[in-house]
């Protein structure tokens, strides 16, 4: 019996075990176990078998196969953290649902688009790999510093298939955690099919470590971090030779695509961005990378502020809306509104301009590296175009530098349909609050219930505390001061078109 991780966060618990059946081709061989998969302390393959009440823990299936998945599919597990063409999010099978059921962009064909949505989902759910074992329906993909454990109801082939004890949920562990313990589970795998002299079947169980000898190359990394082949990123960022490409964005010896914070940018710019915003982006990551040391003295003590009081919050919005309540608290501001936001933010060290470059479906772009200091713009866009527009996104670029996670020494984001879905919960929320503050609903809301939904009400806030509609609405829901989302609904769509400031 072999144990890999752990069952309170995330584990595969297999028991070798001999086919006494004939096998049909060479996976089949050796390597079969009964596996018993772990999430968050809940066994994924604990099942009930059909017409009876017997419950079993455990599947019996050739490892082989899986591992063989998980060697090809790892580059996209640790680098795909959204589609190249569909704004998919850490909730994987959710994603799949809304991409089967979305019309293609007017580009793009639809056999172009089924291909796509077939090949992101063959590069992160287990059963694309499983040759017709009976598995849990479960997804693996990377989401910051998280490793996303995502599973649904299967489709199981055949009569009477097994009813599972936990159809559906995900679970996050530390990246670390999650790598270490597939990592562990492929060395396992190829140890087993070397020791029954089953090697030939696949190049990697030659291999001691199988998921760290063979990593893709800066290319493939880069691909899957952006959703852009290496051609696409020289058309937009105004490069003439895709050699000189990775020097461009500072990866010249690097080997992880996100310690370059135009990439991360890339990350969630969206696939519509045309090269006036590649060329803007690359003016604002040379200038993240100027050394200023009053400004980075600023960002590094707000940011141990911000991060300090966002650490207790359950979810990325409450750790965004308790690190504005605490900023808010810092600077000496309790309901009152901020008047010049520029102000707030060099307080924090971060450099903002609006710039004319038309963003199309992007708003706002963010670059920091550790040895600089941040640099936030935003574009020119409908929503933009107003001061209040201006202003959410600048708070929104400031919560991504205090909040989001430093990787490689970079943190990049921009605003937008396709940006990374966690940090655009986080940042929007701690925008929100900053701009917005709970103890200023109160008053708003005269203490009842949807007090803010009047008319006059309703005006005011936006009026005093320079906030869009949408902010101000969803703010009010967040905080619980509506009584349902037909009235936020409601006041979005009898405020959500006037032009404030």
């Amino acid at each position: 019996m072999a144990l890999i991780g752990n069952t309170n966060s995330f584990a595969f618990d297999l028991v070798p075990v001999a086919p006494y059946w004939e096998t049909r081709y060479g996976p089949e061989r050796a390597a079969w176990a009964g596996m018993a998969l772990w999430a968050g302390g809940v066994n994924l393959c604990e099942h009930i078998v059909p017409g009876s009440s017997e419950v079993r823990d455990r599947f019996y299936i050739p490892m082989a196969p899986l591992v063989n998945w998980l060697v090809r599919s790892f580059p996209a597990i640790e680098f795909e953290e959204r589609a190249s063409n569909f704004p998919t999010t850490r909730r994987l099978h959710e994603s799949a649902a809304r991409w089967r059921t979305a019309k293609p962009p007017a580009e793009v064909g639809e056999d172009q688009w089924f291909d796509a949505r077939e090949e992101w989902w063959s590069r992160h759910f287990l059963t694309s790999g499983s040759e017709g074992a009976r598995i849990p329906n479960v997804a693996f993909a990377r989401d910051d510093e998280q490793f996303i454990i995502s599973w649904g109801p299967p489709h199981f082939v055949g009569d009477d298939p097994p009813r599972m004890a936990v159809p559906e949920g995900d679970v996050a562990v530390p990246w670390s955690t999650g790598r270490r313990v597939v990592q562990e589970l492929a060395d396992l795998v190829a140890v087993w099919l070397r020791e029954a002299h089953a090697e030939d079947v696949y190049a990697w169980a030659l291999q001691q470590h199988p998921l760290s000898e063979s990593p893709p190359d800066l290319a493939a990394s880069v691909a899957f971090f952006t959703g852009r082949t290496p051609d696409m990123l020289r058309r937009l960022l105004g490069i003439d030779r895709t050699a000189a490409l990775f020097e461009s964005v500072g990866l010249n010896d690097m080997d992880d695509p996100a310690a370059s914070p135009q990439c991360q940018v890339l990350r969630d710019l969206s696939p519509s961005a045309e090269p006036e915003v590649g060329t803007l982006l690359q003016q604002i990551a040379a200038s993240a990378r100027r050394v200023d040391l009053d400004a980075q003295r600023r960002w590094r003590q707000m940011r141990a502020i911000a991060t300090d009081a966002a650490a207790s919050g359950p979810t990325p919005i409450a750790a965004g809306q308790l690190a504005a309540i605490e900023l808010r608290r810092t600077f000496g501001l309790d309901g009152q509104p901020i008047v010049d936001i520029g102000l707030t933010l060099r307080e924090c060290g971060l450099a903002h301009s609006h710039e004319g470059v038309p963003g199309r479906l992007d708003r706002m772009m963010v670059a920091l590296h550790e040895s600089g200091s941040p640099v936030a713009v935003t574009l020119d866009t409908v929503r933009t175009s107003r001061p209040w527009g201006q202003r959410f996104e600048a708070a929104r670029a400031l919560g991504h530098v205090l909040l989001d996670p430093v990787r490689g020494g970079a943190i990049g984001a921009a605003s937008g349909p396709f940006a990374q879905d966690t940090r655009r919960r986080r940042s929007g929320a701690f925008a929100a609050e900053l701009l917005l503050p709970e103890s200023a609903l109160a008053t708003a809301s005269r203490g009842r219930l949807d007090g803010a939904a009047d008319d006059g009400a309703f005006e005011d806030v936006l009026h005093a505390y320079g906030i869009g509609a949408r902010a101000a609405a969803y703010q009010l829901w967040n905080r619980g001061w509506l009584s349902s989302p037909d009235v936020r609904d409601d006041l979005i769509d009898r405020f959500g078109n006037v032009r404030w400031g």
